[in-house]
């Protein structure tokens, strides 16, 4: 470990440490980390405070990241040339953005950045990062503050009954328990994938069923259901 002392720039050991730890991720993986990648690289166990680290960093010039977009960070290490200037892009405020939901300054709103994620892939990480396909701000008094949230794009028209449509964006919160009765919500069943489909969940007669809200389709027997999340929020395109 580098000592204070040894270290130029008024730089303490834990922000040269996430420097370092932003080079090696990003040379390895060949585009910037997020937020929870470095996070296992280094000593710090939480975003907040990584967030902080972030801020400080930029402050002392060391760190940059375009605003709103994510994966963006850039890193200077001490003896290096400073940034050069870029004159097509705002300066970075608020909050560093961070790919799962890290909760950004916008001004006087506050909103989250959600993945886009293309599939619910049986088996696989929801959040794997070749699943992302882009990030949706969403105000945290729609969606809530929590961590993990992400949006599909609905395909099929088996929830109409209940205002769900095919193309629109639903936004899922993971959950940690089980549904309760009448939830919508999203999952996998059998190992099979439920490309942005979402079905209403019901316990009958102990039964747990996927229910849709179309009288064309029939339900769908879900004791073998992985659910993937509730529904909190419906996007549509006009």
């Amino acid at each position: 470990m580098v000592s204070r002392a040894e270290l130029p720039g008024g730089l303490t050991s834990i922000q040269y440490e996430i420097l370092q730890a932003i080079r090696k991720l990003a040379r390895r993986n060949g585009h910037a980390p997020c937020m929870r990648e470095v996070l296992s690289e280094i000593r710090l166990r939480s975003t907040s405070a990584l967030s902080y680290q972030y801020r400080e960093l930029s402050a002392k010039g060391y760190l940059r990241w375009k605003a709103r977009q994510p994966r963006t960070v850039e890193v200077r290490l001490p003896g290096e040339p400073p940034f050069p200037p870029e004159n097509d892009e705002p300066e970075q405020a608020g909050h560093p953005p961070e790919a799962s939901g890290e909760l950004l300054d916008t001004g006087p709103d506050r909103v989250v950045w959600v993945p886009i994620v293309g599939r619910i892939a049986a088996g696989s990480p929801i959040l794997a990062q070749e699943l992302i396909e882009g990030y949706l701000p969403m105000p945290i008094d729609v969606v809530g503050r929590e961590e993990g949230l992400f949006v599909l794009e609905v395909v099929g028209d088996s929830m109409t009954g209940v205002g769900i449509f095919p193309r629109d964006w639903v936004v899922i919160r993971p959950l940690f328990q089980p549904p309760q009765n009448g939830d919508i919500i999203a999952a996998t069943i059998d190992g099979a994938e439920l490309e942005g489909t979402v079905k209403m969940y019901k316990i009958i007669d102990r039964q747990v069923w996927l229910m849709p809200q179309n009288s064309s389709y029939t339900p769908i027997p879900g004791d073998k259901a992985e659910i993937a999340g509730k529904v909190v929020a419906v996007l549509r395109r006009v």
